[in-house]
C-alpha cells in the first residue's frame, strides 16, 4: 500500500508523508542563494515530494478526460493547458493543497525573502501543463498582475514528472540573462525536479526548441503561482501580460523594454538621450 492509498483508507491526508521534511530545512538554509542566483532569484532542487505521490500525478494526466484540457497553438506556444476549473484527481488536488497551504506558503516566503505571499487558487497560468512531440514554449516574461484580483505576480513553483527523460528529448527549462542576450542556464526536467523562481521585468524563460521525445513520451509539470499585494523590490517596472521575445531580434532587453515601458516614457528617455549626445563636456 503506497503512501496516496494509506491516507485515503484512514481518510486523512498525512501532508509529512508527501514532502521531504530534510529537504526542506536543506533549502530554508539556501535562501540566501536564492536571491543571488544568475541570471534572476531561483533554485532547483530534486527530492522535495514523495515519489509515490508525483507517480500518481502523472497517472493522473490520462484520466483528466478531454474536456479538462485546453490546447494552445500559436507561433510562441504549441502546448496543453490543464482547464482552470478542472476536477483534478486526488494526487494531483493533494500537489497543489500543500503549495496552498499555510506553512508551505510561508516556506516559500522565507525561501524567497517575498513578504505577504498569496496562493492563487483561481490557477491563472497553474495547474497541470503537458508538451507532445514538437510541443514548444517561447522564451517570455510571465504576465505582472493577477487579470481577476489585480495581485502582483512574484513566484512560481514546478515540478516535473518525467522519468528517465533524455536531453536528447529537448524540452529544457532556459534561464536566460536578458543583459547578455544569452542563455545562462538550462535545466533538465526530470522527475521529482522543482524550480522555484521569481517574476520581475528580466525572468526570461521557455523551452523554444520543439519537443522529439520517443512515441508515447510527453513533457509533464505541474505548476502554481503566489502573489503578492504590492511589491518593494522594483523588480516589475510596468504592468504586463505575458510577453514573447522575438525569434529575430538583436536585443532581447532593446525590445522588451519598449513593449513594457509606457510610450511616453520610452520616448522621453530617446530624446534625453539624444540631448546627451549633442551636450559638449
Amino acid at each position: 500500500m503506497n503512501a496516496m492509498q494509506e491516507a485515503s483508507s484512514r481518510n486523512i491526508v498525512p501532508i509529512s508523508r508527501f514532502v521531504n521534511d530534510d529537504v526542506v530545512k536543506s533549502l530554508l538554509d539556501k535562501a540566501d542563494q536564492f536571491s543571488s542566483a544568475s541570471p534572476f532569484p531561483h533554485l532547483v532542487f530534486d527530492g522535495l515530494f514523495s515519489e509515490d505521490l508525483l507517480a500518481e500525478v502523472h497517472e493522473e494526466f490520462d484520466h483528466l478526460g478531454k474536456q479538462g484540457w485546453r490546447e494552445i497553438e500559436n507561433q510562441h506556444q504549441l502546448t496543453l493547458r490543464s482547464n482552470p476549473n478542472s476536477k483534478f484527481g486526488p494526487a494531483t488536488q493533494t500537489y497543489f493543497d500543500i503549495l496552498s497551504s499555510a506553512w508551505f506558503v510561508n516556506f516559500m516566503g522565507e525561501l524567497s525573502g517575498i513578504r505577504g505571499l498569496v496562493f492563487d487558487p483561481l490557477m491563472k497560468g497553474g495547474g497541470m501543463h503537458e508538451s507532445r512531440s514538437g510541443g514548444k514554449f517561447g522564451l517570455h516574461l510571465d504576465f505582472s498582475k493577477h487579470p481577476v484580483t489585480k495581485l502582483d505576480n512574484r513566484l512560481v513553483v514546478i515540478t516535473y514528472l518525467n522519468k528517465d527523460w533524455n536531453e536528447e528529448y529537448g524540452g529544457l527549462l532556459e534561464l536566460w540573462d536578458v543583459a547578455q542576450n544569452k542563455c545562462a542556464e538550462r535545466i533538465l526536467p526530470t522527475f521529482g525536479r522543482t524550480i522555484v523562481f521569481a517574476h520581475t521585468d528580466v525572468s526570461l524563460h521557455g523551452h523554444p526548441g520543439g519537443l522529439n521525445p520517443p512515441p508515447g513520451i510527453t513533457r509533464r509539470s505541474v505548476a502554481a503561482y503566489y502573489y503578492s499585494n504590492g511589491r518593494d523590490d522594483h523588480g516589475a517596472s510596468a504592468s504586463f501580460d505575458s510577453y514573447f521575445a522575438p525569434q529575430t531580434a538583436p536585443s532581447f532587453l532593446k525590445v522588451a523594454v519598449r513593449s513594457i515601458v509606457p510610450p511616453i516614457l520610452y520616448s522621453m528617455a530617446g530624446m534625453m538621450k539624444k540631448r546627451l549626445r549633442r551636450t559638449p563636456l
